[in-house]
C-alpha cells in the first residue's frame, strides 16, 4: 500500500534518496517523488522542466507501515507519515492510487512504456504534458494526456505560462493540482 511522508517542501528528493541509503529495502517496494513537466519559455523557447506534483510530500510503497515507522524515527529529516493523529498510518485511498497511476501513466493508457515495467519501478513516477487543443474563444476542444479525466468544465488554463489547475479531493483533503500543458499548435 502506498502511505505518504511529509517533509519541508523543497527536500523531497533529499529524503527520498536518503531512505532508500539508508532504510532496509525489504520493509517497502519502492519510495518516490511524484513529479510533473511544465512548459518555461527561456531564451524565447519553449522548454520542458520538472517539479513535484506535491510539494513536501513524498510516496512509499509498505505492507509494514509501523516498522517503518520505527526505521523513520531514525531518519532526522524524516517528518512524519500522514495519519490520523494517533500513530495510526493511513495508506493513499485504492482510488486516489489508482488515479495518481493513472496520471503518471502506471495504468498503461498514458504511458511511453508499458504499464508493468513502469510502476514495478515507481521510483519515476512523472505526470507528463497535457496537449490540449483550445476553441477560438480560448474553451476546451479535446485534452490528451493526465488532465483528460477530468471534465472540461473542471479544467482551468492558463494559456500564456501553458498550465491548468484542477481542484480535486486528494490525500484527505481538497487539493489544487497544477498541470503542465502543451498547446497542440506548438507541436
Amino acid at each position: 500500500m502506498w502511505y505518504v511522508i511529509q517533509t519541508v517542501t523543497g527536500k523531497e528528493e533529499e529524503l527520498m534518496l536518503f531512505i532508500r541509503n539508508i532504510l532496509c529495502r525489504e520493509r517497502y517496494e519502492s519510495c518516490f517523488v511524484i513529479y510533473a513537466q511544465w512548459m518555461k519559455r527561456l531564451g524565447g523557447e519553449w522548454q520542458i522542466q520538472v517539479r513535484p506534483l506535491f510539494p513536501g510530500y513524498v510516496f512509499i510503497d509498505t505492507e509494514e507501515p509501523e516498522r517503518l515507522y520505527m526505521d523513520l524515527k531514525a531518519v532526522p529529516k524524516f517528518s512524519r507519515l500522514l495519519g490520523t493523529g494517533t500513530d495510526e498510518f493511513v495508506p493513499v485511498k485504492k482510488e486516489e492510487e489508482k488515479f495518481l497511476r493513472m496520471i503518471t501513466g502506471g495504468s498503461g493508457e498514458m504511458a511511453d512504456e508499458p504499464a508493468i515495467e513502469r510502476m514495478e519501478r515507481a521510483d519515476d513516477a512523472t505526470v507528463k504534458l497535457t496537449v490540449v487543443e483550445t476553441e477560438l474563444d480560448g474553451g476546451i476542444r479535446s485534452m490528451e494526456g493526465a488532465l483528460s479525466c477530468f471534465a472540461s468544465d473542471d479544467v482551468r488554463l492558463n494559456l500564456h505560462k501553458r498550465y491548468a489547475v484542477v481542484k480535486t479531493r486528494m490525500l484527505g483533503e481538497e487539493r489544487t493540482l497544477v498541470f503542465g500543458i502543451r498547446l497542440k499548435k506548438d507541436r
